[in-house]
């Protein structure tokens, strides 16, 4: 296999429940015809460290802040509307993710990581 390359990082795929769904359509009454499958028709997904596998989900607990965030910011939520406590517990009631050990890297272009 040539050309592929490991990537040091694990990933978790993140998908949307329906509180957070219920929530944003409270926010964005326009959007009251959203469904759970539109909402996660193109999911995200988080690069994070590598854990032991018999760990797999600990990062979340130090990242979940950020993630919410993220995803607030991308669906243009303005910021004063946002949970006044963004806790650990909102993040599991509005989010479930899948968890993946083996990145590999199929492009011929080099890696470009960018910050917003």
């Amino acid at each position: 296999m040539t050309g592929i390359k490991f990537v040091n990082r694990h990933a978790i795929s993140l998908f949307a429940r329906d509180d957070l769904l219920e929530w944003v359509k409270s926010k964005k009454p326009r959007l009251h015809f959203w469904t759970l499958e539109m909402l996660n028709h193109r999911p995200s997904i988080y690069t994070i460290e590598m854990e032991d596998q018999n760990c797999h989900g600990i990062a979340l607990e130090t990242l979940y802040k950020r993630i919410v965030e993220n995803e607030l910011a991308y669906l243009d939520i303005a910021k004063e509307e946002w949970p006044e406590q963004i806790t650990y517990e909102l993040f599991q009631r509005w989010f479930s993710y899948q968890y993946h050990e083996d990145i590999y890297d199929l492009c011929a272009d080099v890696l470009v990581a960018t910050e917003d």
